[in-house]
């Protein structure tokens, strides 16, 4: 044991003297002299290269420190490590103290990383500097596998990296120049807390997921790799909350363009060249400023005259040849009003998806109610259920009721009287001539419309079911049959296009639709419940469903005849009870008789007695199921079947 530690101790002593005493160049000669014979191969990746930062250093450092407490390094995991955080990340990161050493395994082959630094001293021995490097060693036959796959792995995941954990920013606009003081964008909403219908929420993760891994396929088609979306709907039903969630599932920036702060084409223009890549640009209300609205308004300058953005201005910043200057973005425009923006900022191109958020539904309220209560079920759900499908109430005034406490029955009671309030509101209202009819989805769809309506109608809002001419009409772009028209109108008043995401592009394939979703409505509001058979609805259903897989959005027309079938159902069900309490009832009059004739012993008169008081309590069972479905049923009695589905 002691002349071990005696040699070791030599050892040492001789490698520092040989440090000391010899210079660097002639160390460096002889290391190079041995590597002669050596079938390792060893690359220096300095932190400056040609006067300027070596982009492969960095690639490596936020590489490596991805990899220094994986599993895959454990067998060559260093023993000391680095550790820092600062403002501009969210996580920590890690990386290689000076001189340390790891191996990583790429395609089965290991490969070898040291990490030194030395600071320099200038002969005055008052400046010093630091130079930093790292070597990578690995065997010579494997040089031309390390130089085409292996180093440009480092540089795509180091980006890929860099970017997953840098902050967020947000951008605003101050004198016409983005502000230099972007702050953190340390929004909470992601696509798992926002209230947005299923189906819907999937469709647009999928896109960002299909945009975000399509650099090589916008290339290829020879386009500048960028997406437009339009969100548009009534007020407080989730744009902005959407798009911070987007900002969150892609990790973007957001640069916030408020045109009511640019004077002139050509700040805008500066302005968009100055926007980086991986960032989303947002314009709020777009249809607020009217130079960018429909050409066919006529002139609007004297009501606005210091908005000087023009729509040409508009349309070459983000589709002309400066859309060229950046890659990885995403365009977003809002509006309350769809149909007051010029076409031609919504082709596709420009907006290549129009995202249609409106009012809250039963899915969005079940949604609402986990992330705030907690709870995925409750005894009010029903109730809210059946009255918020009714009721035009947004997202966030839902979201306003739930905050208000913690306790579950608190929250749900006050939004069943908020909801009960709007129904009363909308009930209390005069019939003729005024907007302010809250059945669902009116004020989001009348938006929607508001350049289809006539102006110099007494009553822009109602619309009366009348037989017309037998000459098809135009309703928008769409030719129906004159007695579909006015059913076409409310179609689109209370749900906006159906055919906007059709997988048929025709105009007149799309009126071919539009006018078997409309037949169906005419039938069931020409109908009662009892006219109606199940396999006649069964036949509506289907070719509801086949509506949908052309990507018509029919889903409310759809739940409507599943409800009409299911009142059939109960009025069956109802016929079944009516007959078995007759049959019941019968029973019991006729041991009444028996008992009555005083001809049966007393123990049988007893059984007989409790036989009579056990099948009241059934009738009594009946009766309350039959008042159940009666009451359920009331509303297809009452009303039309097709009540509260159009903008009447």
């Amino acid at each position: 044991m002691a002349s071990t530690l005696s040699i070791l101790a030599t050892f040492t002593i001789i490698r520092s003297t040989f440090n000391d005493f010899v210079p660097k160049e002639i160390r460096d000669y002889l290391w190079s002299f041995i590597r002669r014979f050596s079938s390792e191969f060893t690359l220096v990746i300095e932190e400056s290269h040609d006067g300027s930062s070596n982009h492969i250093f960095q690639a490596t450092m936020e590489y490596l420190g991805s990899h220094v407490l994986s599993t895959s390094a454990a067998e060559g995991s260093p023993k000391r490590l680095t550790v820092g955080k600062s403002e501009k990340v969210r996580k920590f990161t890690f990386g290689l103290d000076r001189h340390s050493e790891i191996v990583d395994i790429f395609h089965g082959v290991p490969l070898k990383w040291k990490y030194n630094a030395d600071v320099n001293t200038n002969t005055n021995n008052q400046q010093k500097s630091e130079s930093r490097w790292y070597e990578l060693s690995f065997q010579k036959n494997h040089a031309e596998m390390v130089k085409s796959k292996y180093i440009p792995h480092i540089i795509n995941t180091a980006k890929k990296l860099k970017d997953r954990n840098r902050m967020v920013k947000f951008h605003t606009v101050r004198r016409e120049r983005w502000s230099s003081s972007a702050v953190n964008l340390d929004h909470p909403m992601t696509f798992d807390t926002l209230a947005l219908d299923g189906d819907l929420k999937k469709t647009i993760m999928e896109d960002l997921d299909s945009f975000i891994n399509g650099k090589e396929y916008y290339k290829k088609i020879g386009k500048v790799w960028k997406r437009g979306y339009l969100l548009y709907g009534p007020p407080g039903t989730g744009k902005s909350s959407l798009i911070a969630a987007m900002a969150n599932h892609l990790n973007f920036d957001i640069y916030n363009l408020n045109l009511s702060a640019v004077n002139s084409d050509s700040s805008l223009e500066y302005l968009l060249l100055h926007v980086s890549n991986r960032s989303i640009l947002v314009i709020e209300d777009i249809d607020c400023t009217v130079k960018l609205q429909n050409r066919d308004a006529g002139d609007t300058t004297a009501s606005y005259p210091h908005v000087q953005v023009t729509l040409s201005g508009l349309l070459n910043a983000i589709d002309g040849l400066l859309s060229c200057c950046g890659d990885e973005r995403i365009i977003v425009f809002t509006t309350n009003y769809k149909d007051k923006i010029d076409p031609a900022l919504l082709r596709a191109g420009r907006m290549d998806k129009h995202i249609c958020l409106s009012y809250s539904t039963a899915s969005t309220f079940k949604q609402l109610a986990a992330n705030y209560l907690g709870i995925s079920n409750h005894n009010l759900f029903s109730r809210i259920e059946k009255t918020i499908e009714e009721i035009n109430v947004s997202p966030a005034e839902v979201a306003g009721e739930l905050m208000k406490s913690k306790d579950p029955n608190t929250c749900l009671e006050g939004l069943i009287e908020l909801l009960e309030s709007k129904a009363s509101e909308a009930t209390s209202k005069p019939e003729e001539g005024k907007g302010g009819n809250n059945t669902k989805q009116e004020k989001g769809c009348k938006s929607k419309c508001s350049n289809t309506t006539n102006s110099d109608s007494p009553n822009h809002n109602a619309i009366t079911f009348l037989t017309v001419g037998p000459d098809p009409m135009i309703v928008r772009e769409y030719t129906v049959k004159a007695e579909l028209a006015p059913i076409l109108k409310a179609v689109l008043l209370k749900h906006g296009d159906i055919v906007t995401d059709c997988s048929l592009n025709s105009t007149q394939c799309r009126s071919s639709l539009l006018e078997i979703a409309c037949g169906i409505i005419q039938k069931l509001q020409a109908a009662k419940l009892e006219d109606l058979t199940e396999p006649e609805l069964r036949s509506m259903l289907a070719s509801v469903s086949d509506l949908e897989s052309l990507k018509l959005r029919v889903s409310w027309l759809r739940k409507r005849l599943d409800q009409i079938i299911e009142a059939l159902q109960l009025v069956k069900q109802c016929s079944a009870l009516e007959e078995d309490k007759r049959k019941i009832v019968q029973e019991i009059e006729e041991m009444q008789k028996e008992l009555g004739s005083c001809r049966m012993e007393t123990l049988e008169k007893e059984k007989k007695t409790l036989r009579i008081q056990e099948m009241e309590a059934v009738i009594g069972t009946i009766s309350e199921s039959i008042s159940s479905n009666e009451a359920r049923l009331s509303c297809f009695y009452e009303r039309s079947l097709v009540d509260g589905l159009l903008c009447l």
